[in-house]
């Protein structure tokens, strides 16, 4: 679920909201540059100008007279100036005041700009200059007042276009519309309607999926495809195309929110409407990978998967693979399958899902609740720091703080000389604050994940004389990602708080109670979400529920690869060889080893040999071979037998089956067992209509009312949301949770 402010997340709660906004572009467009650019000077543009409307897709359709040379047309199609800047009604964008003016656009920060797609109209410079802080672009022999360029404007703060010769000799310079970008701006004023439907595994059993479709207005057919002048001649298939949702707030702000990065797929036009879709990069994966290989001593789930990628082509900025795969082995190679495949069996194996962001990279991430071990450098020596994350109830001892031990509480004294310690504990700093409560060196204890891990909040047990201040530092990949701090804390202190992922999780106390050290009983997660799914409020229907068929038990299959005694003819084929070309690759069915390659019937002086392979290709090279000439490759095909590892989930229902080929250890199959069995227990789905919610992804999970299961959790794997006249309205498919989280809503504040 995607991160938003709480002014955000109160608008979306009220029962009428205000208006939606969408805004989706296509090509390459810099959306914080078109939003937040101005004129440096607005004394420098005449009284009729339109000073932002340029920057905010609005069109110009009617144009005034004015005394300009070859201006002014007689034939009906022009309007007089009204006499005061407040009579104004047409858009007239930007027009300097003085003849040959030049027109100077700022931006509150540098931002880099790929391309600039410039509507100047019927008197369009045919010279001019683009001026940034880098670089200054001359134009010459302009012919078009429809301007587009590809040049890369980096860091720029301003943009200053500065006319050298108009077509119609002396005149104004006008710009009608200008695009940060090369490509075409849609907003709520021409989208008619958008849809966008995602589809996520929770357990990568299908692949991932996010298909987006709009409908705009084909206004005076603008988009017609046959029209030489239309945007749409730049539109080619695999563009970006860029989806926000805004909301407006309660002050009457906005705020934008990122619905996606995706590829355009295919697009057409009648006399009313543009059609556009649009779909995730896995769509375009569909070459195959060969490069799987049998390793004994095993190789990373993580190494795979970059392999993968790069076999692919994807640059190595636009994934980014879990780190915790590092230490998941496997020996078996990848089968020959499409890249995104591959990619969908190495999540599996991983207990990792698979899907695209909404910037558009690609990510594989461990899906699972990590293991969690906690640990203090500076604990007392009867301290059990490791105990605070059991949710127990913990002992206490007397001890020497202000105000610490009371007469007649449950309290029990420590042995002598660091003796046995027998009561059950959580931990206690070894050092104690001074009287003003601050340390000599801030007591710190960690916890280290498993895996990375996002939750909503957390609460923290405190024992007695709690401290005064306590800030939480989130690490992912050894990087911080937040520090948060928490003042005014309770004994039990619940934290509202929507944390970044992380996997390692240090608590660090700044200021502890005068005269006392920190103790600290427990730490428990929050639940993974903040978002409810509410009868009369979020719900526009009753949910329909389903209960799916049960299963009684989950066979996971491993694949075991053995040698092979018997060597046999993989390959032959005849192939013409030259100068330039001496070297050819064969393609197999199944995993095979130990190659060797011979030429039918050589002659003196041609040779062949095996320069690279892997389970399923071998490539060959010939020397003295100029012409047609018959390669046999033989070698030893894998001997592969199955075995099966069983997990019992009920006494009755039917038996399902798993088979990864990849997964070959016990230890592997267990998890995985454990993983796909807990999501096949959670054998309860639901069909949702809602109000629409930008924020959720597919593979979420919210909280449904219910009047039986207090609190109940589902996840949703079907999310579509729907965009029509500043409305949204949605609908999602989504599975009960039951994995086990430490449910804390009702702590939650506000909960």
């Amino acid at each position: 679920m995607q991160a938003a402010s709480a002014a955000y997340k109160q608008a979306m709660r009220e029962s009428l909201r205000n208006h939606s906004f969408m805004r989706v572009t296509i090509g390459v467009i810099n959306q914080t540059a078109q939003a937040s650019a101005h004129v440096a000077d607005p004394e420098a543009f005449t009284y009729f100008s339109a000073l932002t409307k340029p920057f905010d897709n609005y069109e110009v359709t009617e144009l005034y007279v004015s005394c300009d040379q070859d201006w002014t047309a007689v034939d009906g199609s022009m309007y007089f100036l009204p006499r005061e800047k407040a009579d104004v009604v047409l858009n007239a964008g930007l027009v300097t005041e003085e003849l040959l003016g030049a027109i100077e656009i700022r931006f509150p920060v540098a931002l880099s700009i790929k391309g600039l797609t410039v509507e100047f109209g019927k008197a369009y410079p045919v010279e001019f200059s683009i001026v940034s802080d880098q670089k200054t672009v001359e134009v010459t022999g302009n012919g078009d007042g429809h301007f587009v360029t590809e040049e890369i404007f980096d860091e720029a703060t301003f943009l200053r276009f500065e006319p050298g010769e108009m077509v119609n000799g002396q005149s104004r310079f006008r710009i009608h519309q200008i695009t940060m970008g090369i490509g075409i701006y849609f907003d709520n004023r021409k989208i008619l309607s958008a849809t966008k439907k995602e589809h996520i595994s929770p357990i990568t059993e299908e692949l991932p999926a996010i298909d987006f479709s709009m409908t705009a207005e084909n206004r005076e057919r603008q988009f017609d495809i046959e029209n030489a002048e239309s945007s749409v001649q730049f539109l080619e298939i695999g563009q970006n195309v860029e989806v926000l949702y805004g909301q407006e707030l309660a002050d009457g702000s906005m705020e934008w929110m990122l619905g996606g990065k995706l590829a355009l797929k295919d697009w057409s036009a009648d006399d009313e409407e543009l059609e556009i879709s649009a779909s995730d990069r896995f769509d375009a994966m569909e070459d195959t990978y060969y490069r799987g290989k049998y390793d004994p001593e095993g190789v990373s789930l993580y190494d795979l998967a970059d392999d993968v990628f790069q076999d692919a082509g994807v640059d190595s900025r636009e994934y980014s693979i879990d780190p915790y795969l590092k230490g998941v082995l496997v020996k078996n190679p990848v089968p020959a399958v499409t890249h995104k495949e591959a990619l969908q069996l190495i999540a599996n194996a991983g207990r990792c899902i698979l899907y695209e962001d909404r910037s558009g990279k690609i990510f594989l991430k461990s899906s699972f609740i990590p293991d969690m071990a906690a640990s203090a450098e500076d604990e007392a020596y009867f301290s059990q720091a490791e105990n605070v994350l059991d949710g127990l109830p913990k002992g206490e001892y007397a001890l020497t703080g202000e105000d610490y031990t009371k007469t007649g509480a449950a309290q029990y004294f420590l042995s002598r000389n660091g003796g046995e310690v027998s009561l059950h504990l959580g931990y206690v700093s070894g050092e104690a604050a001074d009287s003003q409560g601050n340390f000599t060196e801030n007591p710190r204890l960690t916890v280290q994940l498993e895996a990375a891990f996002k939750c909503f909040g957390l609460t923290l047990e405190f024992g007695r004389n709690i401290p005064q201040a306590v800030t939480l530092f989130s690490y992912y990949n050894e990087e911080l990602a937040e520090s948060y701090q928490v003042t005014e804390l309770e004994q039990i202190t619940v934290i509202s708080h929507e944390f970044p992922e992380f996997d390692r999780l240090v608590l660090e106390f700044p200021k502890g109670s005068p005269n006392n050290r920190v103790i600290l009983d427990n730490i428990l997660f929050g639940d993974s979400t903040d978002y409810s799914l509410e009868y009369g409020s979020e719900l526009t229907k009753t949910p329909r529920g389903a209960q799916l068929t049960r299963v009684k038990e989950l066979q996971v299959f491993r694949t075991l690869y053995g040698e092979s005694e018997e060597e046999r003819e993989l390959a032959k084929e005849t192939v013409v060889f030259d100068g330039e070309n001496s070297q050819y690759t064969f393609y197999l069915s199944n995993a095979s080893y130990g190659f060797s390659a011979v030429i039918t019937d050589a002659a003196e002086g041609q040779s062949v040999q095996v320069v690279d392979s892997s389970a399923y290709y071998v490539t060959v090279a010939v020397e003295g071979v100029s012409g047609a000439a018959e390669i046999a490759v033989t070698g030893r095909e894998y001997v592969v037998t199955q075995a099966r590892t069983v997990r019992q989930l009920h006494t009755t229902g039917t038996v399902e089956t798993w088979e990864n080929p990849l997964v070959s250890e016990a230890g592997m199959a267990q998890d995985l067992a454990q993983w796909v069995g807990d999501y096949l227990a959670s054998d309860r789905e639901y069909d949702l209509s809602y109000r629409g919610e930008p924020r959720i992804d597919a593979n979420d999970i919210a909280f449904l009312e219910n009047k039986y299961v207090p609190d109940l959790l589902i996840r949703i794997y079907d999310h579509t949301l729907n965009f029509k006249g500043g409305a949204l309205s949605g609908s999602m498919k989504a599975r009960r949770d039951m994995s086990g989280l430490v449910r804390t809503k009702n702590r939650l504040a506000g909960g």
